[in-house]
């Protein structure tokens, strides 16, 4: 974490003198955008990753997607012969997307595509859904090799409590939460929060002030000065973005008693807009706040 500098030749770059395509995905209503800790930039789209580590490296620069995403639907067959025992597509031309010229049209493209992979009712299009739908989110799939990789879902800004709070975000379907790995899970985030609380708050203080650089940052969250003086709320936050109301009420109270000495709070969330309230003032329902 102590890699990241806000004064690296991307952030620098893309500030002074933003290319073209950096602005498409910037004025994207459906494209959110996040800081990693190795200086780097990734960009989702219905949680999929639309580019991946993107870079400046001397003059230009550089990042990586998946080809599925760049191809044309009506590239998906590849044309052989049963008598040969190989396909050779290496001098075939296949057209993929200008992204040096990256338009609504070119992007519009490489979305349908990841849609296929992700589509907006999987886990990964739930987390893009509140991503986009509440401006409290500052970063999405944190890694960190804490005993194993450890991927925290999303991270949420409190502004009325001065909190930094880590987010698993979790599906009815998910079979871990009838088992103590729920809780095994989120001890794991508890047991980070707690090892590492000045770097990780120092992580995202720069985080937010890289964002801030870029015009990132949601309309809730860009009028804050700076994140200095928010504390890391060491026990996360779980929340559900497919909850019907009959399995709320059949298995909520089960999941609550896993967790609570790990985790702050619950959310349990059945609408499709997947709006989350700021965790200081939440509703009563099916919102419960250890």
């Amino acid at each position: 974490m102590k890699k990241l500098d806000p004064d690296n030749q991307l952030f620098n770059e893309l500030q002074s003198n933003p290319p073209d395509w950096w602005k498409t995905l910037v004025n994207d209503k459906d494209a959110y955008i996040d800081i990693r800790k190795d200086n780097y930039i990734d960009v989702y789209f219905n949680g999929g990753n639309l580019i991946r580590e993107l870079k400046f490296k001397g003059t230009g620069y550089s990042g990586k997607i998946h080809y599925k995403y760049l191809l044309p639907k009506k590239a998906e067959y590849i044309e052989f012969d049963f008598h040969n025992q190989s396909i050779d597509i290496a001098n075939k031309e296949v057209k993929l997307l200008p992204l040096n010229n990256l338009d609504k049209d070119a992007l519009k493209r490489i979305k349908d595509n990841i849609s296929i992979y992700h589509p907006a009712n999987s886990e990964k299009g739930i987390q893009a859904k509140f991503v986009k739908n509440t401006g409290f989110f500052l970063d999405s799939e944190f890694a960190y090799n804490y005993n194993g990789i450890l991927r925290v879902d999303l991270v949420w800004i409190d502004t009325s409590s001065k909190k930094i709070i880590l987010v698993e975000l979790k599906t009815m379907g998910d079979k871990r939460l009838y088992t103590n790995e729920i809780h095994d899970q989120l001890k794991k985030y508890h047991d980070f929060a707690t090892s590492f609380t000045d770097k990780i708050t120092e992580y995202y203080i720069k985080v937010y002030e890289i964002k801030k650089k870029l015009n990132l940052l949601s309309s809730s969250l860009k009028n804050i000065q700076s994140l200095k003086g928010y504390t890391l709320e060491t026990k996360p936050l779980l929340i559900f973005g497919d909850c019907e109301q009959k399995w709320i009420d059949n298995s909520a109270k089960d999941i609550n008693n896993r967790i609570q000495g790990v985790a702050v709070g619950a959310y349990y969330f059945g609408k499709p807009n997947y709006c989350c309230d700021i965790i200081s003032k939440p509703k009563e329902g099916n919102r419960y706040k250890f």
